[in-house]
């Protein structure tokens, strides 16, 4: 049986596997797949495969759906426009540089990260690279793109913008971040003229979306501990906005909702989670550290459910379609969950390598990229 471990950076892409030393979260044992009577048809439509996916990295290299096209990347460069309904592909270009996030399709480009601190933009028609532009260090969240500007975190707590044409810096914001912290991050969101970012100290800032001026500086959790592993409280979990309320969750911390104009703390509930958040009109849907899958009242915090049959098994954040929350697991499965109650619906088998990739959901197609560079399309039979 496989056995994962957390993995934290220091500096760059150097990485230390700390087995044993993470907390109980990184050492459960992957609970056996549970049975259930299914309640919905998942069938699958296409597979192929994508280079070498994120090799040995546990990278999220997260596929991005544009019309009827799907666009992802590999490790080692390559980037790839798939037909959506067939997988056939349509081209195929290389970055000429290790890739380490996932894609942004926005604006008829596409954007996405490197290992060597550089964002790289593609023509989405044509493959073609349109430009480079450094911005220091490695970058793991795919970049977010509103009015012809392109936000870009880096591992070591800055967040730039940069021009969507060219690739210019326009401003650039600095965080004061620990030496020590997962190797993951989570990506910069917008909302009208506000950008959310949250950070491996465990703040989460507002910024003024045009300037780059601070707005508003939260502390969803503190550091709790003697030591530095202990005292990890990365916000690795992509922020949602619903509302005007922003939603942010810490490693062995909290899950806080926060206003957006105002940043005001509304509530907050401790949980620890570094895979992911979710979120519909009505609810947020964490994967927790321990690979449990909650549902919370958005208003209040409320625990609305529980399912905790996936323990251990080193699940991704969640995505979401009509009706279902759907997560990948380490070990090669994908398992859809009913958003009322948390029940299991639907189950389907991938890549033994497994994946900490959250699915990739557009109009009942659901996209599971695995490490090995497997990318699997399925169908939600409604």
């Amino acid at each position: 049986m496989k056995q994962f471990t957390a993995l934290f950076a220091l500096t760059g892409f150097a990485l230390l596997i700390l087995a044993g030393c993470a907390g109980k979260d990184n050492t459960l044992p992957p609970a056996p797949l549970a049975e259930f009577k299914p309640t919905l048809q998942v069938e699958p439509l296409w597979s192929t495969r994508i280079g070498k996916g994120s090799r040995k990295y546990y990278l999220r290299m997260a596929p991005a759906i544009s019309g009827n096209t799907v666009f992802v990347d590999d490790y080692d460069g390559d980037v790839v426009a798939l037909e959506a309904q067939t997988g056939k592909t349509i081209w195929q270009a290389n970055a000429h540089t290790n890739l380490t996030s996932g894609v942004t399709a926005a604006d008829g480009k596409l954007f996405m990260g490197s290992e060597n601190g550089a964002v790289v933009a593609f023509d989405q028609v044509t493959g073609a690279r349109l430009w480079v532009a450094p911005v220091g260090n490695q970058i793991l969240a795919a970049p977010a793109v509103t009015k012809g500007m392109v936000l870009v975190k880096t591992m070591d707590g800055i967040l730039e913008a940069l021009s969507e044409t060219d690739g210019r810096q326009l401003w650039r914001f600095t965080q004061d971040v620990p030496a020590l912290s997962l190797h993951a991050e989570s990506q910069p969101v917008i909302s009208g003229n506000v950008v959310v970012a949250g950070f491996a100290n465990g703040k989460a800032i507002g910024l003024n979306v045009q300037t780059g001026k601070l707005l508003w500086s939260v502390d969803v959790s503190e550091p709790k501990g003697m030591t530095d592993i202990e005292r990890m409280i990365d916000i690795d979990s992509t922020p949602v906005i619903v509302g005007g309320v922003v939603y942010v969750g810490t490693y062995q911390g909290n899950i806080a909702a926060i206003g957006l104009q105002s940043g005001r703390m509304i509530w907050r509930h401790e949980i620890s989670t570094y895979a992911g958040i979710a979120a519909d009109a009505k609810n947020l849907y964490v994967s927790d550290a321990k690979s449990y899958v909650w549902g919370f009242d958005q208003d209040v915090g409320a625990i609305l459910w529980r399912q905790d049959h996936l323990q251990g098994r080193m699940i991704s954040g969640p995505a979401l379609s009509d009706g279902y929350v759907i997560v990948a697991d380490g070990y090669g499965y994908a398992h859809w969950m009913t958003k009322a109650e948390g029940h299991f619906a639907a189950r389907v088998q991938v890549s033994d390598a497994g994946t900490t990739i959250p699915p990739v959901v557009a109009n009942h197609l659901v996209l599971i990229y695995t490490r090995d560079g497997k990318l699997y399309a399925f169908r939600e039979m409604i």
